[in-house]
């Protein structure tokens, strides 16, 4: 039986992924879930999870082909312990197979020192941000309690109760992984490289593009230096000054990369330190801000004039010896490169991408080999110039596309992008974060002209799409259903050219 059509939901507002495909042909329809999750202190995060696990059930009639899980973060996964009670009975939804990267396998030597690695770093973090909340640093424990959102709950740290002591009834990341692990029927950790099937009398055939096994590019998050770069962040120099460079062979070739600062300020960042050393006063506003907020060895108490001054040092995290910052940003970036990264092919040999969290490292080893398809071996390269659906790394965010090994071969003049997002939660986060980034959601636009669905917005009143985007895009927006505010589905007729 020929495949029909296949439907792409996006569960929308969510600063998190889920993802739902049905594969109908001209008998059934089959179902792949692909993680289901939302940052860690969203507002009313059990109910908008537990109304898409319903969805969910539903739709699927309480049956799930295929459930992917691709890495432990939080935005992913927080759905099965929200919703736990439909997720983990199988009377509401049955669970018949499982995917997981290999970096889960139980009894894989490098994947068991890899979370080994992991765990160890979330409980140093969790013990660290709880003697510094009592050393009185609340600055400093909410740039960890936002980083601290993507990780997600943890079992307790020594010693006592931890940023991410687990709530009542709650599973942390770790178990909850191991409690699907247990309620699949069968499980397969995919390797890169590998080609698969989806389960079905009627399969697709799906590539395996990451996470790598070669650690030069698991431990490679951010982009290279100077002509090299991989990304779409505006101001290199930003990187290079500020968050820090990884080279080709892993290691960070500058030295600054404890900053917690948004980006907006981290360009001013060397100038304020430099005031703080008594060198020439700023006239930028931003770095006076940021030196009298965080540099300035003494600050004028609240009150009368005269009265006492207080120390800026204890709001720092930027010169820690412990690198409190450092192992936070690396600790999530690092997880972010496990992201199993899929690519679904269709009947008529175009793709669905699916890069997870995937960050420079994983999407530069996806070039590393070919992809067996039957007789023919196709490349990387190949699959992106065919890849017709993209559902966009980390949110949109600057460092999770590539640009020349990423979206410019992605060539297809019928391109869709998928970002799941909200603006208003993403900026209230410690950091800042502009999810989508400007400079990636300009590039997304331009190469799919237009034909780009996010999780806060719907695409027939999106101000990011041009005038003449939307009057060209005339059978796109027949292929969308946007009426129910929990999704979006985006139909495709694979047979069609």
């Amino acid at each position: 039986m020929a495949i029909h059509r296949v439907i792409v939901r996006m569960y929308k507002h969510l600063l998190g992924d889920c993802f739902l495909i049905r594969i109908e042909d001209s008998g059934s329809n089959r179902y792949i879930l692909i993680d289901c999750g939302l940052l860690q202190g969203l507002d009313k995060a059990d109910e908008r999870m537990t109304k898409i696990a319903e969805n969910i059930a539903a739709t699927t009639r309480n049956r799930l082909d295929l459930l992917i899980v691709t890495h432990e973060h939080w935005d992913h996964i927080s759905g099965f312990s929200q919703a736990r009670e439909i997720f983990f009975d199988p009377a509401r939804l049955s669970i018949d197979r499982l995917w997981m990267a290999w970096t889960e396998k139980p009894g894989d030597p490098q994947a068991d020192q890899l979370r080994a690695h992991f765990d160890g770093r979330k409980l140093a973090l969790t013990a660290l941000a709880t003697a510094l909340r009592a050393d009185g640093a609340p600055e400093t424990d909410g740039v960890l309690l936002h980083l601290h959102n993507f990780i997600g709950p943890t079992d307790d740290a020594p010693g006592g109760p931890g940023l991410g002591m687990m709530p009542t009834g709650r599973l942390t990341g770790r178990r909850i992984m191991g409690e699907l692990q247990k309620a699949a029927a069968s499980i397969d950790f995919l390797e890169p490289g590998q080609v698969v099937a989806t389960p079905g009398a009627d399969p697709l055939r799906v590539a395996v593009l990451g996470p790598p096994r070669k650690e030069v590019r698991l431990f490679k998050d951010r982009p290279s230096s100077g002509d090299a770069k991989e990304t779409y962040l505006a101001e290199q120099m930003l990187v290079e000054s500020v968050l820090g460079l990884d080279g080709e062979d892993g290691r960070t070739v500058t030295a600054n990369t404890d900053s917690p600062f948004p980006p907006h300020y981290a360009k001013v960042l060397d100038t304020a330190s430099v005031k703080s050393a008594g060198g020439k006063a700023s006239d930028n506003p931003d770095a006076v801000w940021l030196h009298d907020r965080y540099f300035a060895d003494l600050e004028p108490a609240a009150g009368p004039p005269g009265g006492e001054r207080l120390s800026q040092a204890f709001r720092r995290i930027d010169d820690l010896g412990d690198g409190t910052a450092s192992l936070a940003l690396k600790l999530d970036s690092d997880t972010n490169n496990t992201s199993l990264a899929l690519a679904f092919e269709l009947p008529d040999n175009t793709f669905m991408l699916f890069a997870a969290d995937a960050q420079v490292g994983n999407w530069l080893s996806w070039h590393d080999q070919d992809y067996a398809f039957g007789p023919t071996r196709l490349s990387a390269g190949d699959i992106l110039g065919a890849t017709r659906l993209y559902k966009v790394g980390h949110h949109g965010s600057h460092n999770a596309t590539l640009a020349g090994k990423g979206l410019q071969m992605m060539t297809r003049g019928d391109l869709v992008a998928m970002v799941s997002t909200v603006r208003e939660e993403a900026a209230g986060q410690g950091q800042g974060w502009e999810m989508p980034d400007k400079d990636v959601n300009t590039a997304l636009h331009e190469v799919c002209q237009g034909r780009v669905l996010v999780g806060d917005r719907n695409w027939a009143d999106d101000p990011d799409v041009s005038a003449a985007h939307r009057k060209a895009a005339a059978g796109f927006a027949a292929a969308i259903d946007e009426k129910d505010p929990l999704y979006v589905d985006y139909t495709i007729y694979p047979a069609r050219h």
